[in-house]
């Protein structure tokens, strides 16, 4: 009995899979082909990749909204706004996952992306919550702006296409940002 398999091919997949990355194309690929806020899949998917770990009456808002702004070219600060009157949560981290969705070269505001730009969250007030959220959000575009013309993210995005050649095509801050969430 003779094994043949490819080991690069095998390697590359492991890699991906631990980041995620199929669930990503997955997510980008259906996005403009379906209606998400009916189709469980899509949900089931996007809730396991970014995990959303909300009650029913919230995701109905949270896909129902979605579903809605995904041909536009909805901000971040109406995203927030919108699921902070529909459900009273201020909720930075869901907003960003959306719009980075809807427009990939957005960032996530993500734990770890916080966490290692060192930002806070802060605020006495829902009010200066929110506005500090949305300073925040435009921090950590700032960031990868910048970062992005550094040669040490040309690297990070040449090794991540050199690894994952199957997935050269997402964009240079998704690759960013796959590889600060596994550094965590």
């Amino acid at each position: 009995m003779e094994l043949k398999f490819d080991a690069n091919e095998v390697l590359q997949e492991r890699l991906a899979s631990s980041m995620g990355l199929n669930k990503y194309q997955f997510i980008i690929g259906q996005l403009n082909k379906t209606d998400i806020s009916t189709n469980e899949n899509f949900q089931r998917v996007f809730n396991g990749f970014y995990i959303v770990r909300r009650n029913e009456t919230w995701r109905k808002v949270y896909y129902e909204y979605f579903e809605h702004v995904k041909n536009e070219k909805p901000t971040f600060a109406s995203i927030l706004m919108y699921l902070y009157e529909k459900t009273g949560n201020i909720e930075p981290s869901f907003a960003s996952k959306m719009l980075a969705t809807i427009i990939p070269e957005k960032p996530i505001w993500d734990h770890y992306v916080i966490q290692n730009l060192n930002l806070k969250l802060v605020g006495a007030t829902k009010r200066e919550r929110l506005e500090n959220a949305i300073a925040i959000y435009s921090d950590i575009e700032k960031w990868y702006e910048d970062f992005l013309q550094t040669d040490e993210a040309k690297e990070c995005i040449e090794v991540f296409d050199r690894m994952l050649p199957k997935y050269k095509n997402i964009s240079s801050i998704k690759k960013i940002d796959s590889i600060i969430w596994s550094i965590r």
